[in-house]
């Protein structure tokens, strides 16, 4: 019988060994490499940049990343108010016993059953922070600092997560089928890639980046990588930058007191002039307009 494990905030060095939630609060952080145990990387606010081999992922209060067990990767935070970290680590063996109890017939269940393989096949990219998962990050992070933060608490919220995570999985996988693509292959593969190059443009939306780029993220041409991001996510690459600068514009006019100019540089955009036209066409409000209507 497996022996699960359930921890606030452990050592570093004991994460392998229990289904852990980490919450940190700091201006300045960063991790040069770890390798995880499958995790969800999310911040209630700030920003948090996660770095892997695959790919570069900007995890913002609006969306969340899932990482696979044995991914690497690096972390540094990106903005220039305090970010605050919400991330459950799982202990190996934990989703994959609820997975297994899903798909088993209840009169199997009262024998001891194997133990699944890893599950290593979350497509590792940015999800919007929504749903069943979102509800239940939010559900942890209001009653941290609570009476009701205790062991028992901590071990029916992972169970809650985990079983949240394998409907996610399933779900991911109708996901897939609606994605362009003749064959399923080329679907599942296109969910990978295009998010991927998706993520490369959040991430690096400060810097000159162009679609060419994201494409070489996405390790497909950049035609290619234009006309299927079009088809998939209804917007081109960069018309998908544009929007993420302004929203990115947006939240740093409401939470901190930079100059608008040194947001707009500060969010990749080149003059002054353009950032305010964009931004009084998308909202409907200049930049200081709406920075007085949210002070």
């Amino acid at each position: 019988m497996s022996d699960f494990r359930f921890r606030l905030n452990p050592p570093f060095g004991e994460l392998r060994q229990c289904s852990a939630l980490l919450n940190g609060v700091a201006q300045r952080y960063r991790v040069e490499l770890y390798r995880t145990t499958l995790s969800l990387k999310s911040v209630t606010r700030g920003a948090a940049l996660y770095v892997t081999r695959q790919g570069r992922h900007l995890v913002t209060e609006d969306s969340f990343l899932i990482l696979n067990q044995g991914q690497e990767y690096a972390l540094e935070f990106q903005w220039p108010t305090t970010t605050e970290t919400l991330c459950p680590f799982f202990q190996p063996g934990f989703v994959e016993q609820i997975a297994g109890s899903r798909s088993t017939a209840a009169a199997r269940q009262l024998d001891e059953i194997e133990m699944p393989a890893p599950i290593t096949d979350f497509p590792e990219r940015l999800y919007p922070k929504s749903g069943p998962l979102a509800a239940l990050l939010h559900g942890l992070r209001r009653d941290l600092g609570t009476p009701a933060v205790c062991a028992p608490w901590l071990e029916d919220r992972f169970y809650g997560l985990a079983s949240a995570l394998v409907k996610f999985r399933n779900h991911t996988r109708d996901e897939i089928d609606e994605f362009p693509g003749r064959r399923p292959g080329t679907r599942a593969e296109l969910y990978r890639r295009l998010p991927r190059g998706r993520d490369f443009l959040s991430a690096c939306h400060a810097e000159p980046v162009t679609g060419a780029l994201a494409a070489r993220a996405a390790h497909m041409s950049p035609y290619h990588f234009h006309r299927m991001f079009k088809r998939a996510f209804r917007q081109t690459p960069m018309q998908f930058l544009q929007e993420y600068r302004l929203r990115s514009a947006r939240r740093l006019l409401a939470t901190t007191d930079e100059q608008v100019t040194t947001i707009a540089l500060a969010v990749g955009f080149e003059s002054l002039g353009s950032f305010s036209w964009l931004f009084r066409r998308r909202f409907g409000l200049s930049p200081r307009q709406f920075r007085a209507d949210h002070a």
